[in-house]
């Protein structure tokens, strides 16, 4: 099955069958997943994200951790490149773009240099065993990525289908670990 297809299914599984509750709970399984792995205690730069409704929200894990670690944010800025940059609370936050995502504003400090992150924590439509994400579609992490291979990422999903194999191209990095509800 090709990526748009995948993408069509899995958003309309995501609207048949994620509740506000598997929201909730799946969201605070990977947050307590997410405190115990080794990529993570041992980070203090983390690129982290503002959750749209079909991803796992780590609101309350970034409020956590904002005075223990670093943390970055993602914003897409020209429509094309995506860059990180830190986090200074919910109140510097502008809800923009054609996703709606709530991303640092315009104003906000300077990019992070890409080397100075120690882990990217990455959402994603799903997962293959190997890694590999199926994300929108635009390829803002992809192109990120490329411009951080030295960062640990973690993915994680609701993982609401399964996937063995996803079609990806030579130059996607897979994650190291996933983490889901499950």
């Amino acid at each position: 099955m090709d990526k748009p297809t995948l993408r069509r299914e899995l958003r309309a599984l995501s609207r048949e069958r994620l509740t506000d509750e598997l929201r909730l709970t799946g969201s605070a399984s990977i947050i307590s997943q997410l405190r115990q792995h080794p990529l993570w205690q041992q980070a203090q730069h983390v690129a982290l994200y503002a959750a749209l409704p079909d991803e796992p929200n780590l609101r309350t894990l970034i409020d956590e951790v904002a005075t223990t670690k670093q943390v970055y944010l993602p914003r897409v800025l020209d429509g094309e490149t995506m860059d990180f940059f830190a986090f200074a609370g919910w109140q510097e936050l502008e809800q923009s773009g054609s996703f709606g995502i709530y991303e640092p504003r315009l104003e906000a400090d300077g990019a992070v240099d890409p080397a100075t992150l120690d882990l990217l924590v990455i959402p994603a439509l799903a997962y293959d065993q190997a890694g590999y994400r199926l994300g929108r579609g635009k390829g803002y992490y992809d192109r990120y990525l490329s411009r951080c291979p030295h960062a640990s990422r973690i993915g994680v999903t609701f993982a609401l289908r399964p996937i063995a194999c996803l079609p990806h191209d030579p130059w996607d990095l897979p994650v190291e670990a996933v983490l889901t509800p499950q």
